[in-house]
């Protein structure tokens, strides 16, 4: 499906759609504490990763699955489900339960982040594309935002279980919308590959999992930085000043990237990061801080718009959005757990950052250069 005009009322529906994909991991992280209160002596922070963990496993068959049965279709179910199991979850139940229910969540929303940027493309005319992938790298960031003003206030006045029924009421009203407006994408069918096939398939081709690297490498930093940073630097107040830097320059590479080839302003990013994170431990400037954050982000709306412009076929983009999504809940997965070991020492973080920033460079870097060599 190629368009040569760009449905930007479509594409900002489906976005929307992503900050309600956010809000899977998003609501969590900011009622943690009243689960916790609600389940005592159980594990309330797996609650969080049991979607991660979805990621990891399924990331790559999702790719497969949407160009199987189809970009609309996926959303349509992804949705559906995701709203189901939000009002669930609105319900009080035993742990075992509800930690059921955020797996289940769990594949609406590998569905749904491999299936919408997938959509949002084929939306675009080609000289549009890398600002639409731009623009899609924002949805965590921004859905993170937005959780952290209203949660507080829907918790405030219905409690714990408001959130997710809340959640599950926009999941649903947005349904119809999705119903009536998404054309279809991609021709369904096609037969799955077994599973060693399925990830060998993707692995083995650089135009697919490039994009990915960097997108692993990236959200290892994003996260942990916005939880641990602000307490180094004694400045509480940047934890949500530090996601806002993020987004700034993300929202940016899509359009730096309609000059500059994405795959080689992802490793730009990294390079610079490098630069920013051993002055910032050096200094402890809070100014340095903020510019490392927005050309982390730089990066990671780069490693979006890299999807498209290393494949031009839907299905292709579907396989390397579906390796994104599995990479980079790997490093969401573990680079939480590696900076909370230094967590409290500057130095620590700001090497910890610049030894990850030169990985992103030198890895990804070799993994982009062969990807465009494959492509020419």
């Amino acid at each position: 499906m190629e368009t040569q005009r760009t449905d930007w009322a479509l594409i900002g529906l489906l976005w929307t759609t992503g900050l309600l994909a956010a809000a899977q991991f998003a609501k969590l992280t900011f009622t943690l504490d009243g689960v916790q209160a609600a389940y005592q002596n159980q594990p309330a922070p797996l609650a969080v990763s049991a979607v991660s963990v979805v990621g990891i496993l399924g990331g790559a068959v999702a790719g497969f699955f949407v160009g199987k049965i189809g970009a609309r279709r996926a959303v349509l179910w992804a949705v559906a489900m995701s709203a189901v199991v939000s009002l669930v979850q609105g319900q009080k139940m035993p742990f075992e339960w509800f930690m059921l229910t955020r797996i289940v969540e769990g594949f609406g929303h590998i569905l749904l982040v491999v299936a919408l940027p997938t959509m949002m493309v084929a939306l675009a005319k080609p000289s549009d594309k890398s600002v639409v992938m731009g623009i899609w790298g924002t949805f965590f960031g921004v859905g993170y935002a937005l959780l952290a003003l209203a949660v507080p206030v829907v918790e405030a006045w219905g409690g714990l279980r408001a959130v997710y029924r809340a959640h599950g009421v926009l999941l649903a009203l947005i349904f119809p919308l999705v119903w009536f407006v998404l054309p279809k994408v991609m021709n369904a069918g096609g037969k799955m590959p077994n599973i060693v096939a399925l990830h060998r398939s993707i692995y083995a081709n650089p135009r697919y999992f490039a994009p990915a690297l960097g997108h692993g490498i990236y959200t290892s930093i994003f996260i942990a930085l916005v939880a641990f940073l602000p307490s180094a630097l004694d400045a509480v107040w940047l934890m949500p000043v530090l996601p806002l830097a993020n987004l700034s320059g993300t929202f940016a590479s899509g359009f730096i990237a309609k000059r500059v080839p994405a795959s080689k302003l992802s490793v730009y990013g990294f390079a610079t990061g490098i630069v920013l994170f051993a002055l910032l431990g050096l200094t402890g400037s809070i100014t340095v801080a903020v510019l490392a954050l927005i050309f982390t982000g730089l990066t990671a709306g780069a490693n979006f718009a890299a999807v498209p412009e290393l494949n031009s076929e839907p299905q292709d983009q579907a396989r390397a959005n579906g390796a994104m999504a599995q990479i980079g809940n790997i490093g969401t997965f573990i680079g939480t757990p590696i900076y909370a070991l230094v967590a409290g020492n500057l130095w620590g973080i700001a090497g910890v950052s610049v030894v990850i920033c030169v990985a992103g460079m030198i890895f990804a870097g070799l993994a982009y250069r062969t990807a465009r060599m494959s492509a020419e």
